[in-house]
């Protein structure tokens, strides 16, 4: 049997939406020299930070809040050097308390009034009941929140790259986009992310779509309230996946193809769920139906190299509707993890009306945009459709369902990243 492979190129980002030029590989490089991507698109020039933080934790406090204001080191220069808006914390939209979940929840409710764009929580270390109770308390009232513990700040040498990961998450949850794909197609394609979460006891399944625009900028997410049962949640799907696309047609226009990402094997209904609400659009575009499977049983291996780790953006076809990827292996000669890396297994299920001699381009593109992942300048690459349904599926779950309902009916957090 012959494989066929190669490696894709290097993937540029940009960092500027008035200029072309204003691109660079490196997300750190890139926000240090040219600012975030939205810089001049952004709705406010300030953001409006809350706080809360145990009496302990007051040093970390400091440390966080000068290091965003003043900088710490060459290595961060401050918020507003790098992200163009001003971070401002409001004494008045500050809260020492204890760290017990109560407190922490009586705090919550008391920033959720003060008109915050974002409150940071600073804990010691991360306790399960007041995290999911402040956290919850703050998404129902259309507020993102940014927790840090004191581990991760108490290292002089590490804060700076701490502060700046921090100072990335915080503009995206704030609803700013810090860079996208440098995209040469110039088509409008619109690319969904589809997922579900089921609780431990299998009594719920909850059904979004993420959307994203040809070069990986997140747009919305687009949500209904949680159903109970699996043939409901199908049901669901195909309502879902309509009005996402009639929100995208309305606000940028009707897209010339549509990619379907999604995270878990889809089942046959959830197949004929979306064919169905594509049917009904009646709409002639190209669409096509991606299976991105980060659980690959193949492994790929590089023998000419002691590390035996093949060089990033390898793919190897499979056939004309599957092949593999590597988004972790080896850059500039070295890799920077332990383990042997994951291959990504991808699929485009028959079918999809996009034609076979466009699949290589749409692995292409996972590729390109596992590098828009604004976790942190050093995330993991991890294709952002994919990434980001795991992430709300993570939140779903923790956060519980009431709290989820609260976040879908207000909706004030649908074009923000609150769950990076």
């Amino acid at each position: 049997m012959n494989l066929f492979s190669k490696i894709l190129p290097e993937v540029k980002l940009r960092f500027n939406s008035a200029s072309k030029f204003a691109t660079d590989s490196s997300p750190r490089n890139g926000i240090r020299k040219f600012g975030p991507y939205d810089a001049s698109l952004f709705a406010q020039n300030q953001i409006n930070c809350g706080l809360i933080y145990s009496a302990e934790m007051k040093p970390h406090r400091d440390a966080l809040v000068n290091g965003f204001l003043k900088g710490d080191g060459p290595n961060f220069p401050g918020f507003t050097p790098w992200f163009r808006a001003r971070a401002v914390f409001d004494p008045m939209a500050e809260k020492q308390v204890p760290s017990d979940e109560r407190s922490m929840r009586r705090a919550a409710g008391d920033l959720a009034s003060r008109g915050c764009d974002l409150v940071f929580v600073i804990v010691a270390h991360r306790n399960e009941l007041a995290y999911r109770g402040c956290k919850s308390v703050l998404l129902s009232s259309g507020i993102p929140c940014q927790f840090a513990t004191a581990a991760k700040l108490q290292d002089p040498s590490q804060r700076p790259w701490v502060l700046g990961n921090i100072a990335l998450a915080s503009y995206a949850k704030a609803g700013g986009a810090p860079w996208v794909v440098a995209d040469s197609t110039g088509g409008r394609e619109l690319v969904m992310g589809v997922s579900r979460a089921q609780d431990a006891k299998q009594n719920y399944v909850v059904g979004f779509v993420t959307l994203f625009s040809q070069d990986g900028d997140f747009l919305l997410l687009h949500a209904k309230s949680p159903v109970v049962g699996w043939d409901q949640y199908v049901k669901g799907l195909e309502d879902l996946v309509m009005d996402a696309y009639h929100e995208y047609a309305s606000c940028f226009g009707v897209p010339e193809s549509l990619v379907i990402h999604f995270h878990k094997k889809p089942g046959q209904q959830e197949i004929e769920a979306v064919n169905s609400a594509l049917q009904h659009l009646g709409n002639t575009i190209p669409y096509a139906l991606v299976h991105l499977n980060e659980f690959s049983l193949f492994r790929l291996f590089d023998t000419s190299h002691s590390s035996y780790v093949p060089p990033t953006g390898l793919q190897v076809n499979l056939s004309r509707h599957r092949a593999l990827l590597l988004l972790d292996g080896r850059e500039g000669g070295k890799r920077n993890r332990m383990g042997v890396p994951n291959v990504w297994d991808i699929s485009m299920d028959k079918r999809s009306t996009m034609q076979p001699d466009q699949f290589s381009r749409l692995v292409s593109q996972a590729h390109r945009f596992s590098k828009v992942n604004w976790r942190g300048f050093n995330a993991r690459s991890l294709p952002v459709t994919i990434n980001y349904s795991k992430l709300i599926c993570d939140q779903v779950l923790d956060i519980g369902l009431d709290s989820w309902n609260g976040i879908v009916t207000q909706g004030k957090l649908r074009e923000k990243a609150w769950f990076l």
